[in-house]
């Protein structure tokens, strides 16, 4: 059996006349958002470090001045390294060769895990950045 006419068929591009129509966001889904935004903000805004207490000059280079907060341990736990204090001042030079040199890394991971332990006692580095 050969069929001629899909006119009844899916049609993958609406025909003229019909509108694409999406269901409206959820209310509460804009404030859940902004209210993320914002509290990342305020992090963002009070950070401090506990591994250096010179916060206008490149913790690396020591010799530019400050222009971004490097924050030591990345990826899902940048925002409890901000809440910790784990960050660094550091120049954009500096920074990107931090994000792209493995071996900076960890060797900047070990020393903030020193700073972290030294200042907070009570807690276990480990479970807080699993």
């Amino acid at each position: 059996m050969i069929v001629k006419d899909l006119s009844n068929s899916f049609n993958p591009v609406p025909k003229s006349g019909q509108k694409n129509v999406k269901e409206p966001a959820k209310s509460g889904s804009k404030n859940v958002i902004k209210k993320k935004s914002s509290k990342l903000a305020k992090l963002e805004k009070n950070r401090f470090s506990i591994i250096t207490k010179k916060v206008d000059v490149c913790y690396i280079c020591k010799s530019n001045k400050k222009e971004d907060w490097h924050e030591v341990i990345e990826g899902k736990n940048r925002q409890v390294s901000m809440k910790y204090g784990l960050v660094i001042p550091i120049c954009r030079k500096c920074h990107k060769i931090v994000t792209n040199d493995k071996t900076l890394q960890e060797k900047m991971h070990k020393v903030s895990q020193k700073a972290f332990e030294k200042h907070y006692k009570s807690e276990n580095f480990l479970q807080v950045f699993r």
